[in-house]
């Protein structure tokens, strides 16, 4: 037994050893305990941002390189969170960086053993210490260059003032401004602008409209308008433009209309109708412009009107327009048709553009719409930033020309089915036919300082003139086309439209004279674009003080047309009753707007 002795003591020293030695060896790894570092990243509003950087600098990171600093980079989920794991416990360094957003660096977080640390960031935006300021007291005397002080929050970063471009100075005419933001309007307003040739003149109305911007340069516009008969005299507008700031817009527009004529007219028997007392139309618009080279614009489109009253009318025609610019002062423009003229003014003008719809008078009881197609060679010379002159010649055809009027049922008994009731001045809408107009126009406007501008006007062509005779006897007006005829005719008028600094009053003064006699207007398109009006006519704008509980800007309207009471020419008539016809009535409205 004593021979084996020596071997079992040999056996049980290597096997006290192993257990010693395994021991040992898992010393190390029950001594490290690991931590972590978790979190989130967001905006100020409290959105996650995806994709943001968080650097980790740190003694140990993994737990198999030396005790030396390393660093370590990972990306936030679509959540906005991000994880680190397997720490060695001690104090590291965060710093979160994202695009256009300012970085964060947070140093001496502690990460304990064992232990899960949560640390949340918040990237503000690269702008958000910028803020706009104004200086307190008076700034008058800084002059009129200086608008607004840009100061950042910090305090070593420099102030920043705006100023404006001297006036020597020639703007790029690639530099566009941005589109409006979104706009709500309520208005009770006059009736259409005058900046669409020929349109009917609903009277008093309301509008409600709501302009939104689709992308930086697409904005989509709703509208709807109610005269003050209600639901007979209404529109409702849709238009679409896109493609403004890249210099080559193009706009789409659909209206859609109720009209009404008053009481009705009788209709001829076997027409199966008694009276025609409203209608309903529909107006589509077209017109898109493209820069065919750097100094030639093209303007193409059309517009479609139809009428669906006792009968359908329709009526359509082109718009095209070629212009070139010869210098940076001069160019030369060939248009044929009219295009709407709303680039400029304010959004209750753009709308009264697209709510006008054409004047609607009776041929032999059928319903018709005046008609023009207007065409025209211009030449334009802008004398400095703030003056342009303008000379075209133009050619003009009218059909169904209308022509307003007032007279008693039995001077009118022998004109029915020539025209319709006129609900804006209680008078008629007479049809006086066709006829063409060819002549000259000389235009001029300057602006005086920013607070006022003038334009004036010079225009030969033909205007219809009423026939000085008069009929004998009890009989009636038969045939109103025997009695109007175009005559050679001068007109010259003029507009001032100032805004006074303090008050922010807005006034447009405007005269237009037409000689004794006429019953139309010379060269209408002149007379839409320049905003005029026949004879004396006067329109206030007055914005009223801010309400505390409706952030809106509330406007006061009120206009003035043909204030003296000119252009009536009467066609005496033997008895009691006489036809008088008449460019422009005399009228007063006013209204106010709310723009939201």
């Amino acid at each position: 037994m004593s021979l084996f002795q020596p071997r079992s003591r040999t056996r049980a020293i290597f096997l006290l050893g192993g257990m010693v030695l395994s021991c040992l060896a898992a010393t190390p790894g029950k001594a490290v305990n690991y931590g972590r570092i978790t979190g989130t990243v967001s905006d100020p509003q409290g959105n996650p941002l995806m994709g943001a950087t968080v650097s980790i600098v740190g003694p140990l990171l993994t737990g198999l390189q030396p005790m030396v600093n390393a660093a370590e980079r990972v990306i936030t989920d679509a959540h906005g969170k991000f994880t680190v794991e397997r720490l060695v416990p001690g104090f590291y360094s965060l710093q979160v960086t994202s695009a256009t957003r300012l970085p964060i660096l947070r140093n001496r977080v502690l990460v304990e053993a064992g232990g899960s640390l949560r640390e949340n960031f918040v990237l503000s935006d690269i702008l958000a210490p910028l803020r706009l300021k104004v200086p307190a007291g008076s700034v008058a005397t800084w002059g009129e260059d200086w608008k607004w002080v840009l100061r950042t929050s910090a305090a070593t970063r420099p102030v920043l003032r705006y100023q404006e471009v001297s006036k020597t100075k020639t703007r790029s005419k690639s530099a566009k401004a941005p589109l409006p933001s979104s706009q709500r309007l309520i208005a009770m307003s006059p009736g259409s602008t005058r900046r669409r040739a020929l349109a009917g003149d609903p009277g008093m109305g309301s509008v409600l409209a709501y302009l939104r911007p689709l992308s930086e340069d697409t904005d989509l516009l709703v509208a709807g308008s109610m005269g003050a008969s209600g639901f007979q005299a209404s529109s409702l507008a849709t238009v679409l433009r896109k493609d403004v700031l890249k210099g080559d817009p193009q706009e789409l527009s659909l209206v859609v209309h109720q009209l009404n004529f008053a009481d009705g007219v009788p209709l001829a028997s076997g027409e199966g109708r008694d009276s025609l007392s409203h209608a309903q139309a529909l107006a589509v618009n077209y017109t898109r412009t493209r820069r065919l080279f750097s100094r030639l614009a093209l303007t193409t489109g059309f517009e479609v009107d139809y009428l669906n009253a006792a009968q359908d009318a329709l009526s359509s025609r082109p718009i095209a327009k070629l212009e070139y610019q010869v210098s940076p002062s001069n160019s030369v423009a060939l248009r044929y048709g009219v295009a709407r003229l709303d680039e400029d003014g304010s959004l209750l003008d753009r709308i009264g553009v697209l709510t006008a719809f054409p004047r609607v008078t009776m041929r032999g009881y059928r319903p018709q719409m005046e008609k023009l197609n207007h065409a025209e060679l211009s030449f334009r010379r802008s004398l400095g930033r703030e003056s342009h002159f303008e000379l075209a010649a133009y050619r003009d055809d009218f059909d169904n020309t209308a022509v307003w009027g007032f007279g008693g049922t039995k001077v009118l008994s022998g004109l029915a089915g020539s025209f319709l009731p006129n609900p804006a001045a209680n008078g008629v809408t007479l049809n006086a036919g066709n006829y063409t107009s060819s002549g000259l126009r000389v235009a001029f406007t300057r602006n005086l300082g920013g607070y006022v501008q003038v334009a004036v006007l010079y225009a030969l062509g033909d205007a219809l003139t009423m026939d000085a005779v008069g009929l004998s006897g009890e009989e009636p007006v038969k045939n109103l086309r025997s009695l109007v005829r175009p005559q050679r005719s001068q007109t010259v008028g003029g507009r001032v439209a100032a805004r006074i600094p303090v008050s922010k009053t807005r006034i447009t003064t405007s005269y237009e004279w037409l000689p004794a006699g006429r019953v139309t207007e010379v060269d209408p398109y002149a007379q839409a674009s320049m905003q005029l009006q026949p004879y004396l006519g006067v329109q206030i704008r007055q914005p009223l003080p801010a309400l505390a509980f409706l952030p809106a800007r509330i406007e006061a309207l009120a206009d003035f047309r043909n204030l003296l009471a000119q252009g009536y020419t009467s066609l005496a008539n033997s008895g009691d009753e006489s036809l008088v016809m008449t460019p422009a009535y005399r009228s007063f409205r006013g209204g106010f707007s709310v723009q939201f």
